[in-house]
């Protein structure tokens, strides 16, 4: 038993891997580490207006909205067109079980987004620490607010984005189109992804990182439950 967990995961491991390094060999994953801390870096350098706010809050959100919807157009037409190609009847001659390459596509595409989002969140960071410069030395407490809504809208973002990585490979299973793959994802796919970040901003009582992170995770667990479900039953 303990042995076949073990060669369960490094299959999954190695196909994680793969997937990852295909993804970071991608240009358009080459150009959102490089471009979403390009965009915070002119959206600090055009926000002349934004007074004592950090506009690291408001890059976040904008973060979020690209990853997300990339995200959601990149797996949902990369898995449609692997699908009508029937590339994964050549993994599964191999002893690969389906839902591992349904989980290395999302764990992959999430990582390389974590980057990109841990990157451009640092860029922000630091540019709003040298704006602040005179505040933080004689507020330290500011901070620790900057570090601490920073990071909040991280994992917000982050748990936003997870919705759009799920529903872009459900999306992906369901259509046989690319064309209708990317038009779904734009119109689908990154609204679902709101689901995490609207209602807990404006329902009273909830907190927002936390209502984001629940429905961030529950929904990614239902959406790719789905998916799995449905790829195990197609035909290659």
């Amino acid at each position: 038993m303990s042995g076949n967990f073990q060669n369960s995961m490094k299959s999954l491991f190695l196909l994680l891997w793969d997937e990852f390094k295909g993804y970071a060999k991608s240009k358009t994953i080459i150009a959102l580490w490089i471009g979403m801390p390009l965009v915070v870096i002119i959206i600090h350098l055009l926000s002349t207006n934004q007074g004592d706010f950090p506009i690291t809050i408001f890059s976040g959100f904008l973060i979020m909205n690209i990853g997300g919807l990339l995200a959601a157009v990149i797996l949902s037409s990369t898995m449609t067109n692997e699908i009508t190609k029937n590339v994964y009847a050549m993994f599964l001659i191999r002893p690969v079980k389906r839902w591992h390459l349904i989980i290395s596509k999302y764990l992959a595409f999430m990582f390389a987004l974590t980057i990109a989002s841990f990157l451009s969140f640092a860029v922000g960071i630091i540019m709003d620490l040298i704006k602040f410069s005179d505040e933080i030395s004689s507020l330290p407490e500011f901070f620790n607010q900057i570090m601490k809504m920073s990071f909040e809208n991280l994992l917000i973002s982050l748990a936003a984005m997870s919705i759009a990585c799920a529903a872009g490979l459900l999306i992906g299973m369901l259509v046989k189109s690319v064309a209708m793959s990317v038009i779904l994802s734009i119109y689908l796919g990154q609204q679902m992804s709101q689901l995490a970040v609207l209602p807990g901003f404006f329902l009273e009582n909830i907190d927002p990182l936390y209502f984001s992170l629940g429905i961030g995770f529950a929904a990614t667990v239902v959406i790719l439950a789905l998916g799995i479900f449905i790829f195990q039953r197609k035909q290659f």
